[in-house]
């Protein structure tokens, strides 16, 4: 799936004449990590843009009040059409699609609550697990800049990516696997980190840069 849409990005770009139009690029940093953008103008209301983000590093995260290091997906992409109502403010809609699940590891200093019982660091190990999310899902969002018509440009997106429910897998490399009943709190605790985390089956994003006109 995917592949599928990487493979799709190349083809809508593939698709565009080029010649008599404008070609830009924006770098931006934000809520999806560092990106780049390429933006192609399809008249003076209308653009394609098709984007990549990565993030350079693990982010922390706490879920029913146990503290993850996250390995978040990257790199992510975007593709999406502009519509541009007043000068460079633009109301954007396309697709957002992952590379990857999300990856969680925790390594625990202190007794944890897990379920209904209390574990040491020792009979646990570390805590391992993944969020799931849809591989791809729809963008809708605002912003200001275009990259096609200004040689160089303020770029901002404000949007909201639909990711889907998140679904949690959680598990242990310790001796506490084989503990009679631990499977039974580790379950009551993977469907606490899904409620934890259901909110960001809505994922905010907000994207701040600068843009480049190279042709056009």
């Amino acid at each position: 799936m995917r592949g599928s849409f990487i493979t799709g990005i190349c083809l809508l770009v593939a698709s565009v004449p080029l010649s008599g139009q404008g070609i830009g690029v924006a770098a931006h940093a934000g809520t999806l990590g560092l990106g780049v953008d390429v933006a192609v103008s399809a008249g003076s209301r209308i653009g394609f843009r098709v984007g990549g983000n990565v993030f350079p590093s693990n982010i922390d995260l706490t879920a029913d009040d146990l503290e993850y290091s996250v390995d978040l997906p990257s790199p992510q992409f975007t593709a999406l059409i502009d519509l541009y109502l007043v000068g460079g403010f633009r109301v954007s809609g396309g697709l957002f699609a992952s590379s990857d699940d999300v990856n969680l590891e925790g390594t625990l200093t202190q007794n944890v609550e897990i379920g209904n019982s209390t574990y040491t660091p020792a009979e646990i190990g570390t805590l391992t697990g993944t969020v799931v999310n849809n591989d791809t899902g729809p963008y809708l969002g605002i912003g200001f800049g275009n990259p096609a018509s200004s040689r160089i440009g303020f770029f901002l997106d404000l949007g909201i990516a639909f990711q889907g429910k998140p679904v949690v897998t959680l598990g242990a490399d310790g001796p506490v696997q084989f503990l009679p009943g631990f499977q039974a709190d580790l379950e009551a605790e993977r469907l606490a980190a899904e409620e934890d985390l259901e909110p960001f089956q809505y994922y905010p994003v907000l994207s701040v840069g600068f843009s480049i006109k190279l042709a056009g």
